[in-house]
């Protein structure tokens, strides 16, 4: 019998985010057996330097090694395809070897894919590291999502930075979950864009409000890695993933439809 293909994440950036999306994964994917779920390996690795602190200083190579490092173990360990469990340290992965990097779904490919797909004015919730990097305006395919973009002024994107890491220092996600939507209502959007991995945990808060998380509200890429695990992990000689800089071109992300409804598994 054929080894089915196995999903390497790279979590811990934080760990919270990527244990949630694992959970994700198998709600989302449920099998008629146990022994035919996704197989996925974590690697959950909290001791990255801060991404935000890296952009600002200027000083990515400490980063980048780090993340070589830890995407290495995983493809050692014979994941076949990689999927980083953090949007603002893709700025670091063109300089990721080209074999490791062939490997890795990225999440900025998912969610640039997503919302030209999807056309809608939502509001974009990222890092102020991510947001300084540009790393989503930076994307090959930005300029078909970009007219139904809006984006938090100065003073809402520090508040924003805020929550995010109060959310990695395991704040309640519902109290930010009620800003977010505060924040979204107040700039007319229709909707959000997770563009930050620690957002993920907004989802499990929705579904216990009665809203449905695959309802299109929020494009979380993550979310729809997870919707889309079996076309990701089937081709796991895909493209060159896209970083969001200029210098490695775009791969290409996977669409389909969920499986089964992320409520219909939430525990009662």
């Amino acid at each position: 019998m054929a080894r089915p293909a196995l999903l390497g994440v790279l979590g811990g950036l934080g760990p919270l985010a990527s244990a949630e999306f694992v959970s994700t994964l198998y709600r989302l994917n449920p099998a008629p057996s146990e022994q035919e779920a996704p197989a996925c390996l974590l690697l959950s690795d909290p001791s990255f330097p801060d991404r935000t602190t890296a952009i600002l200083r200027g000083d990515l190579d400490p980063l980048a090694v780090h993340l070589s490092a830890a995407l290495e173990r995983l493809a050692g360990a014979g994941a076949d395809r990689l999927l980083i469990a953090c949007i603002t340290v893709h700025v670091a992965l063109p300089r990721v070897p080209e074999p490791l990097r062939e490997r890795v779904v990225s999440l900025l490919d998912l969610a640039v894919e997503e919302l030209a797909r999807t056309p809608r004015r939502r509001l974009l919730l990222a890092t102020s590291g991510t947001r300084a990097a540009r790393l989503f305006e930076s994307h090959p395919r930005w300029p078909e999502a970009a007219p139904w973009i809006v984006l938090p002024d100065e003073a809402e994107q520090a508040e924003l930075h805020d929550w995010i890491y109060r959310l990695k220092a395991h704040t309640a996600a519902a109290p930010c979950l009620a800003w977010v939507e505060s924040l979204a209502a107040r700039h007319g959007a229709q909707g959000c864009v997770f563009g930050c991995t620690e957002l993920h945990l907004l989802h499990r808060v929705r579904a216990e409000q009665g809203a449905d998380p695959l309802d299109g509200w929020a494009v979380d890429p993550l979310l729809a890695a997870a919707r889309d695990f079996r076309s990701l992990v089937a081709g796991a000689s895909g493209k060159v993933a896209a970083s969001g800089a200029a210098e490695v071109s775009a791969g290409s992300g996977a669409a389909g439809a969920a499986p089964v409804g992320y409520n219909s598994v939430i525990p009662a």
